[in-house]
């Protein structure tokens, strides 16, 4: 009897020990910290709903081009005035493609 019971026991005591094991994560498994997502498009949708707008306005040199936020506050003025609204029209649709393909350059300030 004795040596029918000693390898149950030992058996039990093995099982016990692998099926504990089993039950936490292996060092190597990770958790997937990848956002969802469904929030993600909120987010950008957030972003295109705060996007500003560009004016065409009369002012006393002639039709001028205003770029402003969603706050409407003014963050770019144009500098040239032109005599046709039709013409200042044409440089907005020059704007839209050059902010939408253009490169971005940025110099470097003169050391004095």
């Amino acid at each position: 009897m004795r040596q029918l019971i000693r390898p149950l026991i030992l058996f039990c005591a093995i099982a016990g020990v692998v099926g504990s094991a089993a039950l936490t994560d292996a060092p190597a498994r990770q958790k997937d910290d990848k956002k969802d997502p469904k929030k993600d498009d909120k987010k950008d949708t957030k972003g295109a709903a705060e996007v500003g707008s560009i004016e065409v306005f009369m002012a006393k040199d002639g039709w001028r081009i205003r770029v402003k936020n969603a706050e409407g506050k003014s963050v770019v003025v144009g500098t040239v005035g032109y005599d046709k609204q039709e013409d200042a029209l044409k440089t907005v649709d020059f704007l839209k493609a050059t902010f939408a393909k253009g490169k971005v350059s940025v110099e470097k300030a003169d050391k004095k």
